[in-house]
């Protein structure tokens, strides 16, 4: 009996010091880590309601889109077609890249001669557009990129090209060595002025041309001008005639020949009308192929303000990103958590949306470890608009979350 007794305590101890290496192991092991768990959908929508269907022309080549390169809407835009005096552009963007100019300045001074009054005339036998020159007149920079511009003189482009590059082909040369650095692969430049049914291109490809105009603050500044006096004292007017009148219309060119027909690159900017105080949209569009320059500006009239009435007003940090929050962990205790807005001094507190945009959510779930109080910051959320951050909201506890008892660790840990 005596030997009975002494083995049943000799393995009651052994149970017990084993318990009390596994409890001690326990209560050292790392605990496994509460869990945010958010009831966030992948996306949600921003502005409600569907985009207004843009005005297009019933002929020719359409295409706008709100700056930088959100497409609103396209008729025939990759059609390739003349594009007349729009030609003047890639002049004017090619003329300041070899001689920088800001909006300001004059620049270099060119003196007229024989070859640019001829220049002159042969425009107008060619029933062209031409601004009058005089052997031994001085021409800055500045005026000749207003002549080019604004009525759109043939005799301007000519003596600009071979100003810059020494001759007409090494100019249209790098005319077009710039469009396919820009991306511009159905373009092609014949001449500097577009004269040339051979000066080409397509509504897509301008809208690019569209952006590196309003991007150089001389020509943007330049386009926008419904006149202005040439340093003689030459009054010059702007052929588009929408200037002044369509409420943020910022111009850019006009284009009309037999071949090409009217064609108009255009911008505007205006906020949302709501009035609620959205930032403005910059719409960038153009038209091609129209029978007479009216046409074209009634098309893009009409497209710009189709487009821009689906604009709103919208205030991201109002948006409800998750139906629901909450903390759990393993052993079975839960907190709830609530979503707030975080506000970031850097991020728009108002922004302006197309209706039918939707936010992209993306969920940030740090690590957390037990216990954890009321307040504490478990989580986020990221709204985003294609590539841009633009509204965080911050997962908070309701209540306090305690980390596991002494008996779940014993037992589970």
């Amino acid at each position: 009996m005596r030997r009975l007794l002494l083995a049943g305590g000799i393995a009651a101890s052994a149970v017990l010091g084993l318990a009390a290496v596994l409890g001690g192991v326990h209560l050292a092991s790392t605990v496994p880590a509460p869990q945010l768990s958010l009831d966030a959908p992948a996306e949600i929508a921003a502005a409600p309601g569907t985009a207004p269907t843009v005005t297009a022309p019933s002929r020719g080549s359409m295409a706008i889109e709100a700056a930088p390169g959100e497409r609103l809407a396209s008729v025939a835009a990759e059609d390739v077609r003349p594009i007349g005096s729009v030609t003047k552009v890639m002049t004017a963007l090619a003329v300041l890249s070899s001689h920088p100019l800001a909006p300001a300045e004059q620049g270099p001074l060119l003196t007229m001669t024989d070859a640019d009054v001829k220049l002159f005339h042969d425009e107008i036998a060619r029933d062209g557009s031409a601004l009058p020159v005089h052997v031994g007149e001085q021409l800055s920079e500045h005026d000749l990129l207003l002549a080019l511009l604004l009525p759109s003189a043939n005799n301007a482009a000519e003596t600009l090209a071979v100003w810059v590059s020494g001759s007409r082909q090494a100019f249209i040369a790098s005319l077009n060595a710039t469009a396919v650095t820009a991306g511009m692969s159905h373009t092609h430049f014949d001449d500097p002025s577009g004269f040339s049914s051979a000066s080409v291109s397509t509504a897509s490809d301008l809208l690019l041309l569209g952006r590196a105009a309003l991007a150089s603050p001389t020509i943007a500044a330049i386009v926008a001008t419904a006149q202005a006096s040439l340093s003689d004292g030459t009054v010059v007017h702007n052929r588009d005639t929408l200037l002044g009148i369509v409420p943020g219309w910022l111009g850019i060119k006009t284009g009309e020949t037999p071949q090409a027909g009217a064609c108009l690159l255009f911008a505007a900017r205006r906020p949302p009308s709501d009035g609620l105080g959205g930032p403005p949209v910059t719409l960038i569009g153009a038209v091609l192929g129209q029978t007479v320059l009216g046409d074209a500006f009634d098309a893009a009239r009409r497209a710009v303000d189709s487009a821009m009435a689906g604009y709103i007003t919208v205030r991201p940090g109002a948006l409800i990103p998750a139906k629901g929050a909450a903390v759990t962990a393993v052993w079975d205790v839960r907190a709830p958590a609530h979503v707030q807005v975080e506000v970031d001094p850097n991020a728009p507190a108002v922004l302006t949306l197309l209706r039918g945009t939707n936010l992209r959510l993306v969920t940030g779930r740090p690590p957390l470890r037990a216990p954890l109080r009321r307040g504490d910051e478990v989580g986020a959320i990221l709204g985003w608009l294609g590539t841009q951050q633009v509204v965080a909201w911050t997962v908070r506890l309701d209540g306090d979350l305690p980390g596991p008892s002494l008996t779940w660790r014993l037992l589970y840990g």
